[in-house]
C-alpha cells in the first residue's frame, strides 16, 4: 500500500468524492459543488493517485464508489457534517440530505491552512507564535483568522492583552475543526484496513482506581494481535476527559461510570459491576484480628476518595449503612499508585476494589478486612461520542475490553 499523504490537506479533492458518491455522477456533483465538470473529475483522479486505487466504477450510467471509495467518502462526509456543525445558519436550518455540508460556508470553503491556523492560534493565543510555529508570516496568520472569520460569520477570537481568547463561536468552530480532523485522520486507517492492514493511533482516557486489569489485558491482547497500531494512555479528572472526548484528542474513555451523562453528545457503555472493600496493608492491626466490625474502625485513619467521584458515593453511602461517622477531609488521594503505596506504608485505611488490588492481595502486601460494605455496586464501563465510527483498530480494542470484562464478571483471571 502506498503511504497516503494527510487527508486534511486534500479537504478540496474530498468535497468532490463526496458529491460524485452522493449523486452517482461527475455532472451532478459539479452543479451541487457549483464547479466545472472537469475540476471535479481532475480532483477524483488526484485522490485515486494520492490512495492508490480507484475510487469510483465508471460505466455510461455514472459513477458507483468502490468499497475503497465507499470507506474513504463516509469518513469524508462525516468530517464535512462535522465543519458544517459550527455553521449556525446551516445548524438550525439542517436537513438529512448527504449533501446538506454544501450550504456551510465553513465546510463547503475550509482548507488545510485555516484548519492549521485556528487549531495552532487556540493554542498558542498569539498570532506571532502560531506564525513561528507554523513557519509562516504573521500577516499571513492574520489573513488566513481573517478569512476564517468570513466564513465562519462571526469573531472567533476576543483580542486582549494576554493574547487571544476564543469565543463561543470559536469554540464551537475548534472543536468542530478537531472532530473533522480525527475523522480525516481515521480515514487513512479505514484506507489500510480495505487492504488487510489495521493501523492508526488510539488514545484512552483512564479514570483512577477502577481499570485494573480491564484495560492493561485489553490492550495487550490487541496489541499482540495487530502490532501496528499504536495506543496512548492518558488519565485525568472525570470533567478533564469528557473534554477532551468531546473534543476528539481521545478517543474512549474507560473507568467507573456516572448514572447520568452531561448533554446527549457522549454515549456510555457498563461493561460489568465492581464491589469495593476496605483495604489495609497486610500486618495491619486490624487484619490480624479473627473478627472485625465496623465499630472496630470508628478512630481509624482513612485515605478518602476524591470528592464527586462514584467512590466518594460508594464510601459514604457505606460508612452511613455501618452508622460510622464520615472522617474529615484530611487525606485525599487521586493516584492508584500513591494510595497504595500509602497502604503498605502506613496503618491507613481504604475503601478500594479488590479486583484492582489483586496482584497486591495475593502478593501479601494487602489485605481486604472482613467487614461488609454495603453500597450499591460501580458500574465500570467506556463512554464515547454519540455516533463515533470506530476505526477497525479501535473495534478491536472494543471487542477486546468486552470479552475481557466478561471474564471480569465471572470471577475468572483475565491474564
Amino acid at each position: 500500500m502506498p503511504n497516503v499523504p494527510p487527508l486534511g490537506n486534500q479537504l478540496k479533492p474530498l468535497r468532490a468524492l463526496c458529491a460524485v458518491a452522493a449523486t452517482g455522477s461527475s455532472v451532478a456533483a459539479a452543479s451541487a459543488l457549483h464547479l466545472s465538470q472537469s475540476s471535479v473529475v481532475r480532483a477524483i483522479q488526484a485522490l485515486e493517485g494520492s490512495v492508490g486505487g480507484a475510487l469510483f466504477e465508471r460505466s455510461g450510467r455514472g459513477m458507483a464508489a468502490t468499497p475503497l471509495g465507499q470507506a474513504l467518502a463516509l469518513r469524508a462526509a462525516r468530517g464535512l457534517a462535522h465543519l458544517a456543525q459550527a455553521d449556525a445558519p446551516v445548524r438550525h436550518g439542517h436537513t438529512p440530505d448527504t449533501l446538506a455540508w454544501t450550504g456551510s460556508r465553513l465546510a463547503a470553503g475550509v482548507g488545510a491552512r485555516h484548519m492549521a491556523v485556528l487549531l495552532s492560534l487556540a493554542q498558542t493565543g498569539t498570532e506571532t507564535a502560531s506564525a513561528r510555529a507554523l513557519g509562516i508570516s504573521q500577516p499571513g496568520v492574520h489573513q488566513t483568522l481573517a478569512q476564517l472569520e468570513h466564513m465562519a460569520g462571526a469573531p472567533l477570537f476576543v483580542r486582549a492583552r494576554k493574547g487571544l481568547r476564543l469565543t463561543e463561536a470559536g469554540e464551537a468552530t475548534l472543536q468542530a475543526f478537531k472532530l473533522a480532523r480525527a475523522e480525516l485522520q481515521q480515514a487513512g486507517d479505514e484506507l489500510a484496513a480495505q487492504r488487510g492492514v489495521v493501523q492508526g493511533r488510539l488514545v484512552i482516557g483512564t479514570l483512577p482506581f477502577s481499570t485494573g486489569h480491564l484495560l492493561s489485558v485489553a490492550v495487550d491482547r490487541v496489541l499482540q494481535t495487530h502490532p501496528g497500531l499504536a495506543i496512548t494512555i492518558v488519565d485525568g479528572t472525570y470533567d478533564a476527559l469528557l473534554h477532551q472526548l468531546r473534543q476528539a484528542d481521545i478517543d474512549l474513555i474507560v473507568g467507573a461510570l456516572r448514572p447520568t451523562l452531561p448533554g446527549g453528545e457522549l454515549t456510555q457503555e457498563t461493561l460489568f459491576l465492581d464491589r469495593l472493600a476496605v483495604v489495609a496493608r497486610a500486618a495491619h492491626p486490624l487484619a490480624q484480628r479473627p473478627r472485625l466490625g465496623w465499630k472496630d474502625l470508628r478512630d481509624a485513619a482513612w485515605i478518602m476518595p476524591m470528592p464527586n467521584t462514584p467512590a466518594q458515593v460508594a464510601f459514604e453511602q457505606a460508612l452511613r449503612v455501618a452508622g460510622v461517622p464520615i472522617p474529615a477531609d484530611a487525606l485525599r488521594v487521586n493516584s492508584a499508585l500513591m494510595m497504595q503505596a500509602l497502604l503498605t506504608q502506613s496503618d491507613r485505611l481504604a475503601l478500594m476494589s479488590p479486583r484492582h488490588l489483586r496482584a497486591d492481595i495475593r502478593a501479601g502486601l494487602l489485605a481486604e478486612l472482613p467487614v461488609p460494605v454495603r453500597h450499591e455496586p460501580r458500574m465500570i464501563g467506556l463512554v464515547r461520542r454519540t455516533g463515533y465510527l470506530p476505526t477497525p483498530a479501535a473495534q478491536a480494542l472494543l471487542d477486546a475490553l468486552r470479552r475481557v470484562a466478561r471474564q471480569i464478571a465471572d470471577d475468572t483471571d483475565p491474564s
